[in-house]
């Protein structure tokens, strides 16, 4: 920090301006990183997601062919 003097001859901290630049550009450069990540995982979840619902259809599918040979069975021992 600069230290500089104030209105009334008062000593007052004058805050360092690259210093507060680097911190500014540091958080930046830190967003964009939090905001490359979010957009990933979101791409992640996104995939994911499809992923479920065709294993739900295939599920449903096999589910009902199931039921269809127990039907076919049932009918066969009648």
């Amino acid at each position: 920090m600069r230290t500089g003097l104030g209105g009334e001859g008062s000593e007052e901290t004058i805050p360092d301006m690259e210093a507060l630049e680097g911190q500014i550009s540091n958080l930046r450069s830190q967003l964009d990183c939090a905001a490359n990540f979010i957009m990933a995982k979101d791409n992640d979840l996104e995939r994911l997601n499809k992923e479920k619902e065709k294993l739900q259809q295939a599920y449903n599918q096999a589910e009902q062919r199931m039921c269809q040979i127990g039907g076919m069975l049932w009918k066969e021992r009648v």
